[in-house]
């Protein structure tokens, strides 16, 4: 188990497997620093083939409304996208690389990103060998 969560468990006086056991899964996760990735972790440790499923359900992942690159690319980049009007992949397609660099708050990392969900093995560089904005 990650040093980090012992650390955590340490801090709120849960120092021993049984301690572990009584605690699980509520008193877990009502820690600060304790979310259900690091249960996970504890639960690989102290129970093998368990998997707590929270009641609730999770929070929705925000989206762009209208546009069909929602997950497929991170969120900021599919707003810029769509700021741009470019908001299906036909469109992405028809504007790389040169149409998605004039768009603002498009930069390298968002390019690069682009290209490794749309244009796999694609790299652009820009001529002149500029860095691009």
């Amino acid at each position: 188990m990650p040093a980090s969560v012992i650390r955590i468990l340490a801090r709120n006086g849960i120092d021993s497997v049984e301690a572990v056991r009584k605690a699980y899964p509520q008193q877990l996760l009502t820690l600060k620093g304790i979310g259900l990735l690091r249960l996970r972790k504890i639960e690989k440790a102290f129970f093998p083939g368990h998997a707590y499923m929270p009641s609730h359900t999770l929070a929705v992942l925000p989206f762009v409304s209208g546009s069909c690159l929602n997950g497929s690319l991170p969120v900021a980049i599919v707003r810029a996208l769509a700021r741009g009007g470019i908001t299906t992949p036909e469109q992405l397609r028809a504007a790389y690389p040169v149409d998605l660099l004039k768009i603002r708050s498009l930069g390298e990392g968002s390019l690069r990103e682009i290209e490794r969900v749309f244009f796999p093995g694609q790299h652009y560089e820009p001529p002149g060998n500029t860095k691009i904005r």
